[in-house]
C-alpha cells in the first residue's frame, strides 16, 4: 500500500511540474496563416538566466531566407532572462549580419513561445514582427 501511494504521489508531482514548465530549450516552429513563411528557432540554455540559439526564417516559399551560416560555435540568438518566462536579447540576421532586438515570452496556456521583434535590424533581413511558435 505504501508503494502504491508513493507511486501515485510521484506521478502527481511529476505532472504538476510538467504543466508549469517553461522550458525554452529545443526546436520551435511557426508558419504564417497563408503558408508562405516559416520560422524555426533552436534554443538551448547557456546558464540558468541566459539562452543562446539559432534561427532559420524562410519567406515567400523559399525565395528569401535568413538562416544561420555554418561558422563554428557562433549563435544568432542571445537572450537574458528579465522576468519569469520572459527573455530579451538580440538576433543576428544572416543576410545583413546586423542585429535586432527581440523578446521571447513563454505562453503557458498555449504551450508556445511569443517571438516579438522589438527593434528591426539595419539593412536587409527576413523575420516576422511577431510570431507564436510551438514545438
Amino acid at each position: 500500500m505504501k508503494q502504491t501511494l508513493l507511486f501515485l504521489f510521484l506521478i502527481a508531482t511529476s505532472l504538476g511540474f510538467a504543466q508549469h514548465s517553461q522550458d525554452f530549450a529545443g526546436n520551435w516552429f511557426w508558419e504564417s496563416p497563408d503558408g508562405q513563411n516559416t520560422m524555426e528557432l533552436e534554443l538551448e540554455y547557456e546558464s540558468q538566466g541566459s539562452i543562446k540559439g539559432n534561427h532559420c526564417v524562410i519567406f515567400s516559399q523559399g525565395e528569401n531566407t535568413d538562416c544561420k551560416r555554418n561558422n563554428g560555435n557562433s549563435f544568432t540568438i542571445n537572450l537574458v532572462k528579465i522576468a519569469e518566462g520572459v527573455y530579451d536579447g538580440t538576433i543576428e540576421s544572416a543576410v545583413s549580419f546586423t542585429s535586432g532586438k527581440i523578446r521571447l515570452q513563454y505562453i503557458d496556456s498555449e504551450k508556445a513561445i511569443r517571438f516579438y521583434l522589438k527593434e528591426v535590424p539595419p539593412g536587409e533581413f527576413y523575420m516576422p514582427k511577431e510570431a507564436f511558435l510551438v514545438r
